[in-house]
């Protein structure tokens, strides 16, 4: 049976039986400060399923799809052949987009009519992508109500912020949930750093950081991601260098 703390206020119980406190504002401040330092955490549980309709990005007239409200960082995104938004292709292209620079990909689109677009191919192609302001840009271009399918990680919400409002008190999330250790060192170090106690406060730093290298160590082997994370463009230009046949 996994180890597992509940609830937010389970988790406030346990912090102040452990270190001696009476005060709950003061371990509500230092899990915060906790959850400030765990906001990029690569947690299974924080992916979304690139499948469901709920994480498809639907391109504008611009070919411009909108970042969704709750990204945290991209894993991987991919277009299953899906011209003017049909589900899928049995024809190709299909797509799987590497990220790269916003400068790159403005200063790359500039050109890429000058490109020999794949269509109808029966093969994976890599293209591109990247952040443009509040929007994703693709090359090759995607039309309006082309499909791209997003897998990422998701924010999360946090447990309590320095907003007194009980009312809006998350009591538990996916982080909680499914690496509470994170939560428990996290907060200890930021309460003995608080009391001013640099011996206890690096101890449970230390614990902190192992336990985050053991996530990141999962993700590295591919237990957890599947896989390698390297991954090489074959779309092809029509002229440009940069762009070759793997």
């Amino acid at each position: 049976m996994s180890f597992q703390i509940p609830t937010a206020d389970d988790l406030v119980t346990y912090v102040k039986s452990f270190t001696g406190s009476t005060n709950d504002e003061e371990i509500r401040q230092c899990i915060f400060l906790a959850e400030m330092a765990m906001r990029n955490i690569e947690l299974p549980a924080l992916r979304t399923d690139p499948y469901d309709p709920s994480s498809f990005g639907v391109a504008d007239q611009y070919g411009m799809v909108p970042i969704p409200g709750d990204m945290n960082k991209p894993i991987l995104f991919f277009k299953q052949g899906n011209p003017g938004g049909s589900t899928l292709s049995t024809q190709g292209p299909w797509i799987v987009y590497d990220r790269i620079g916003d400068r790159d990909i403005i200063t790359q689109s500039m050109v890429a009519q000058l490109y020999l677009s794949p269509v109808n191919v029966p093969i994976v192609i890599r293209g591109k992508f990247s952040e443009v302001g509040q929007n994703y840009k693709f090359l090759p271009f995607v039309g309006e109500g082309d499909i791209i399918n997003l897998y990422y990680y998701k924010a999360w919400p946090l447990l309590f912020t320095p907003i007194e409002d009980t009312e809006d008190t998350i009591q538990n999330n996916a982080v909680l949930q499914t690496w509470p250790e994170g939560y428990v060192y996290g907060t200890l170090q930021y309460y003995y750093t608080k009391r001013h106690n640099d011996s206890d406060a690096a101890v449970y730093k230390a614990l902190f950081d192992d336990a985050w290298k053991q996530v990141e160590d999962q993700n590295n082997k591919g237990k957890w991601s599947g896989g390698h994370t390297r991954l090489t463009s074959i779309f092809q230009p029509r002229i440009a260098r940069q762009y070759a046949v793997k």
